[in-house]
C-alpha cells in the first residue's frame, strides 16, 4: 500500500480512489488452490496407508478374500468414477471438468497396485518371476496416464519401470548385497535416464502429450546426475564419467533456456558444480604442493563469487524477460 499512498501524495489518486484501492486490497478473495490440492493429495496418502495398516493388523480377522474383493471394489469404483468423467482422448493436455477427478483416479491406481502386490505376495500369482509383478502396474500406470491425462499417474509408471529395469539387471546383488554402488547399478540407471529423456524428446516433436516432458525430464535428470556423479566417485572411468556428466550438464543447460526453466537450470549448475569440484580437487590432490593449495583456495573464492553471480543474472540466463 506505500505505493497507492504515494501516488495519492503525488496526486494521481484521488482520497475517494485511494480507499477504493485499499478496500479492494484488504476485501479481495485469497486463493487458497495449491493448498487444497496439498490436501487433497495428502488425504489420499493417508488414506492408502491407512488401508495398508488395517490390513496388516487385522490379516486373520477379516480374511484374505475379504481384503482382496474390499480393495477391487474400491479400484473398479474410482476407475468408474474416471471413465465416466473423463474427457475425449487428444494429444495436448486436457482441463477435466470436475475437481476431484485427478484425485479419484489417482487413489484407484494406488488401490490397483495394492492389488496386484497383495496378490503376488499372497498367492504369487506371477511364481518367481518378480520383475512381471514389478512392470505390468507400470505399463498399467502409463497406459492409464495418457487416457486420463495424468501426471502424477505417469510419475507411478515411471518409478515402477526404474524398479523393473533395477530388478531385472541385478536382482540377487541388490536385493542380497544392497550394493548400489555397482557398476551395474550405474549403468542401468544411465540407460533408464536416456530412455526417458530420449521418449519425452520423441513426444515432444510429434506433439504427443507435451506437457509431460517436465514430468519425464524431472526424473530423467536427477537419475542421470546422481547414476555419473556415483560412477565418478566410485569407479575407476574418472575421465569418462566427468566427460558423460558435463554432456548432461550441457543438454539439460540447453533445456532449461529452452523451457525457461530456473528448476533444470539449477540442478544442472547444482550437479555439475559437484562433479566439477570433485574433479579438481582429486587432480590437486594428486599435484600435493603448494600451488595446488593456492589453486584449490582461489576455486574457493571463484565459486562464492559465481554463486552471486548466477542468481543475480539467472534470468538474463533463462532469456526470462520479467
Amino acid at each position: 500500500m506505500k505505493i497507492a499512498e504515494q501516488l495519492l501524495n503525488d496526486g494521481i489518486f484521488s482520497q475517494d480512489e485511494s480507499r477504493n484501492i485499499e478496500n479492494f486490497e484488504r476485501d479481495k478473495p485469497m486463493s487458497v488452490h495449491w493448498e487444497l490440492r496439498s490436501i487433497l493429495y495428502l488425504g489420499i496418502l493417508l488414506l492408502i496407508s491407512g488401508i495398508s495398516i488395517l490390513v496388516y493388523l487385522n490379516l486373520d480377522t477379516i480374511g484374505h478374500q475379504a481384503i482382496i474383493a474390499s480393495i477391487a471394489l474400491g479400484t473398479g469404483l474410482c476407475f468408474y468414477y474416471g471413465l465416466k468423467h473423463k474427457q475425449p482422448y487428444t494429444h495436448e493436455e486436457i482441463k477435466q471438468t470436475t475437481p476431484m477427478f485427478d484425485y479419484i483416479v489417482l487413489l484407484g491406481c494406488l488401490l490397483l497396485g495394492i492389488l496386484i502386490g497383495y496378490l503376488q505376495f499372497q498367492y504369487s500369482i506371477f511364481g518367481l518371476h518378480y520383475g512381471i509383478a514389478t512392470l505390468m502396474p507400470a505399463v498399467i500406470y502409463f497406459m492409464m496416464a495418457y487416457f486420463f491425462d495424468h501426471k502424477g499417474i505417469l510419475s507411478l509408471g515411471i518409478t515402477g519401470f526404474a524398479a523393473w529395469v533395477g530388478l531385472t539387471i541385478t536382482p540377487m546383488e541388490l536385493l542380497n548385497n544392497n550394493d548400489f554402488s555397482s557398476l551395474q547399478i550405474i549403468i542401468s540407471a544411465i540407460v533408464i535416464g536416456v530412455i526417458l529423456a530420449g521418449f519425452s524428446k520423441i513426444a515432444e516433436i510429434k506433439s504427443i502429450k507435451k506437457h509431460f516432458g517436465f514430468t519425464y525430464n524431472n526424473f530423467a535428470a536427477n537419475i542421470l546426475f546422481i547414476a555419473t556423479l556415483a560412477a565418478l566417485f566410485d569407479q575407476d572411468l574418472k575421465v569418462i564419467s566427468f566427460i558423460v556428466l558435463a554432456g548432461i550438464c550441457y543438454y539439460y543447460l540447453k533445456y532449461a533456456i529452452e523451457q525457461q526453466s530456473f528448476l533444470f537450470l539449477l540442478i544442472s549448475v547444482i550437479y555439475g558444480y559437484i562433479g566439477l569440484t570433485y574433479a579438481f580437487f582429486s587432480v590437486l590432490i594428486e599435484m600435493n604442493n603448494e600451488l595446488g593449495f593456492l589453486l584449490g583456495m582461489f576455486f574457493i573464492l571463484a565459486s562464492c563469487v559465481g554463486i552471486v553471480l548466477f542468481f543475480i543474472y539467472y534470468k538474463r540466463i533463462l532469456k526470462i524477460k520479467k
